[in-house]
């Protein structure tokens, strides 16, 4: 999908730009601006992270910070876009919820044609808003909703146009048990619609408020109705390091073994369910009792 989960950085004529997605990059861009470079008279700083902690960069020389400039989306990902901006929920552990980000919810007029969707909450807009998305999106060969599709919002007109798009990715969220309802609700609207269940996914709010079992079982859970789990390790949102396990996680019973078992059986493991391969270090996995180990072939 061309996310490159780390700096972006460019230059126009004499001035240097740098958009941060995540606060753990951070101290690596206020030391990409300290050592300059001779041909840069300025700095731009900007992105998630900035906005987050925008006095980390703020009082180093020949700084500015900048503010929703146009086409920078496109700079990180060429494929991707928004049609709309800010989420109405108010959920704690994320910072659009908490206006920190993106403001208040509102509809763009205009935007990028292109297939990877990243409205924060785009079933939150006007029917007639969704629709025009839709429009726009089925002169693509492909799309993919990277976020933004709210399962407590999503209903079944929802369901029957995205059912009319080529090729759709369908990404959920099941961040707590509390919204387990909501999500089997939105993945039947969507199979009713005439989806696939291999259209669709799951992220998994793991690490926020609950134990390790709890995030395994939720897993589990996502995986038996034959849809993939994708974890995401929840992290304060001042955070200046990644995959940190805070004191609040470690009162949860998380670890840094117990971290990385979770994120590396979802992710480095994608073979069939409940078999390990024998030159996998089996220290990544929970619960060996689970499985198997079988040779691989060479």
């Amino acid at each position: 999908m061309g996310w490159p989960k780390a700096i972006t950085q460019w230059w126009s004529d004499d001035v240097g730009y740098l958009s941060i997605p995540f606060t753990w990059l951070l101290p690596e861009a206020r030391q990409r601006v300290i050592q300059g470079n001779m041909f840069v008279s300025r700095w731009v700083v900007g992105g998630p992270a900035v906005e987050l902690l925008s006095s980390y960069l703020a009082g180093l020389a020949n700084v500015e910070i900048g503010h929703g400039m146009a086409g920078i989306l496109q700079r990180v990902n060429p494929d991707a876009t928004r049609t709309t901006l800010g989420c109405p929920n108010r959920c704690r552990f994320c910072a659009i919820g908490q206006r920190r980000i993106e403001g208040k919810f509102r509809e763009l007029d205009d935007w990028p044609n292109l297939p990877i969707v990243c409205d924060s909450n785009l079933t939150a807009a006007s029917m007639r808003h969704f629709e025009k998305v839709i429009s726009r999106l089925r002169d693509l060969s492909w799309c993919d909703f990277n976020q933004g599709l709210d399962c407590s919002r999503l209903t079944q007109q929802h369901a029957r146009l995205l059912a009319t798009l080529n090729r759709p990715v369908i990404r959920l969220a099941l961040d707590s048990d509390a919204e387990r309802v909501p999500w089997e609700s939105a993945v039947h609207r969507l199979l009713d619609a005439g989806l696939a269940k291999r259209s669709i996914r799951s992220y998994v709010l793991v690490g926020f408020d609950e134990s390790p079992a709890a995030a395994w079982e939720r897993c589990e859970w996502i995986e038996a109705w034959g849809i993939k789990a994708y974890p995401q390790w929840f992290h304060a949102l001042d955070a200046l390091e990644r995959n940190r396990v805070t004191f609040e996680q470690v009162a949860h019973g998380w670890t840094y073994a117990e971290q990385q078992r979770i994120m590396g059986y979802y992710y480095r493991h994608r073979g069939q369910p409940g078999v390990l391969h024998a030159n996998t270090p089996v220290d990544v996995y929970p619960n060996l009792s689970r499985c198997k180990i079988i040779p691989v072939e060479d």
